[in-house]
């Protein structure tokens, strides 16, 4: 009798209650929908639907979970679950769906913090500092007028408000705000006299380029600095996980055996398919 499983124990284990601070949400003919399983749906949601908190939007997941699990049964109790359409779809989306969670533990195993700050020493030690300058400008069709903005900045002018009344430029509107920029991104005759004004200090004499005459004011001016780690920190994630994913492919497929067969081959070998039925035909005909 030692030896003997009591059934009984086996019914009290099968039986024992789940976590009880995991309350049943809902329950569907039966079966039971616990707080955990909403939380699991929740957290599988693209980033754009998890921005509400999960407590606020928790009563419609349980709602969309039930509706599920009413057409799951519906299906089940005409056994769509075990028509061959069905196991086939199963069996592909299980294919996809162990290809990703693979690469996934691969990409997860590869790119450590050590590594993320491996990547950015390499990204960015090539980084050369710029010098760039803050200006505004007011771009006019004709000299004349230029000199005349400037004898109102001489007298006291606002410089924004000027712009914004007179300036022909895009940058009009905005008070003729070019943001920061580097010597090479304008044309040489307005980065040349940008360059040298000092910061707070406008250009004298008007400047005349392909788009007319411009008064620039230089704001500030700073040298540009490499990114921050923690600015680049997705962008570093994606170019390890690419580098991973190529890196392994690359290793596994050299362990493979391939065969791609083109179009031109598989008509070919059709064809030769043909000409070996044809004499096998006239055998049974004879």
């Amino acid at each position: 009798m030692g030896n003997k499983s009591d059934p009984t124990m086996e019914i009290v284990a099968e039986a024992a209650p789940k976590d009880p601070t995991d309350a049943v949400v809902a329950t569907v003919n039966g079966e039971e929908i616990r707080d955990s399983d909403v939380l699991k749906v929740y957290e599988s949601l693209p980033d754009q639907y998890r921005q509400a908190p999960f407590a606020m939007i928790k009563a419609q997941l349980v709602e969309q979970m039930v509706s599920m699990r009413i057409i799951q049964t519906a299906a089940e109790a005409e056994n769509f679950n075990t028509q061959a359409e069905f196991t086939d779809r199963v069996s592909e989306v299980q294919r996809q769906l162990l290809q990703e969670y693979y690469l996934q533990k691969k990409i997860d195993e590869a790119v450590t913090e050590e590594a993320l700050k491996a990547e950015y020493t390499k990204m960015t030690a090539d980084f050369v500092s710029e010098d760039e300058v803050k200006a505004r400008h007011i771009l006019l069709k004709e000299e004349d007028q230029a000199k005349d903005i400037i004898s109102k900045l001489d007298a006291g002018g606002d410089f924004v408000a000027l712009a914004k009344e007179h300036s022909t430029g895009p940058s009009g509107p905005q008070g003729g705000d070019l943001g920061y920029f580097a010597k090479g991104r304008m044309v040489p005759e307005f980065s040349e006299v940008a360059f040298k004004l000092e910061k707070g200090g406008y250009s004298k004499e008007p400047v005349k380029s392909q788009f007319g005459w411009h008064i620039i004011l230089v704001e500030d001016r700073r040298a540009t600095e490499a990114p921050a780690f923690d600015g680049m920190r997705k962008q570093l994630k994606e170019s390890l996980s690419n580098q991973t994913v190529t890196v392994l492919l690359e290793g596994l497929r050299a362990k493979a055996v391939v065969n791609i067969i083109t179009a031109e081959e598989a008509k070919s070998d059709d064809k030769s398919d043909e000409k070996e039925a044809a004499p096998a035909a006239e055998k049974k005909e004879d």
